[in-house]
């Protein structure tokens, strides 16, 4: 049976929480409000639609998240772009996956700009055969449509499908999607994920024959 593996992208493909926080922080002094780092936490895995609901406390119009979407994320890929590099393992467990068969995604609640500027410093783009970004989907996390909409691009059953996430909204949106899910406890530490299916610090602590195996459980 086909079977597919669909990973968030912050936190997973790369580990760069610190410099969301740091992005964030230098955005709120511009606009006169601060920000703390268990605050920036808390949004991990939700669109910046929503945050920036919750950071102005007020409505704010499609035209007003366009322009401050794109501001933050300059800020924020200015800031990472020197320090940039893949999570420990994960290239090696893209190589092995592509070998044995599965189906490899991508789905992220990040915009399209920086999936490509992610994809393209870490070199791992010719891996993802399939790509959900903010931009596809109308609901974030931990509602379950963006792996859904995946597996559906990918032509999986979300049951043969096992989602890598860092965030508690991403771990809640892969079971309610009916998928497998490997915590990987780069933004939380592991005795805080325990309702995933699988806890890792990095991928070469997990391989081919233990996916396989927790794919059959």
């Amino acid at each position: 049976m086909k079977k597919a593996l669909i990973f968030d992208m912050d936190g997973v493909v790369v580990n760069n929480d610190r410099y969301h926080y740091l992005a964030w922080k230098e955005f709120a002094e511009k606009h006169g409000k601060k920000v703390s780092f268990e605050e920036v936490k808390s949004w991990f895995g939700s669109t910046n639609a929503s945050i920036l609901i919750d950071f102005f406390d007020r409505e704010v119009s499609p035209d007003e998240i366009k322009k401050y979407s794109a501001e933050k994320e300059k800020i924020y890929r200015d800031i990472y772009s020197p320090y940039i590099k893949p999570l420990e393992g994960l290239k090696e467990l893209l190589d092995a996956a592509s070998g044995d068969g599965f189906e490899i995604g991508l789905a992220t609640s990040a915009p399209p700009e920086n999936v490509e500027f992610v994809l393209e410093r870490t070199k791992l783009k010719k891996y993802f055969t399939e790509i959900t970004d903010d931009t596809q989907i109308s609901r974030g996390k931990p509602d379950p449509e963006i792996f859904i909409t995946t597996a559906v691009k990918l032509g999986i059953d979300p049951a043969r499908s096992i989602v890598f996430e860092d965030s508690f909204y991403g771990i809640e949106a892969g079971k309610k999607a009916g998928m497998k899910v490997v915590a990987v406890a780069s933004t939380h530490q592991p005795d805080k994920l325990k309702h995933a299916d699988r806890v890792i610090i990095n991928f070469s602590e997990i391989d081919i024959e233990k996916l396989d195996s927790l794919m059959d459980e």
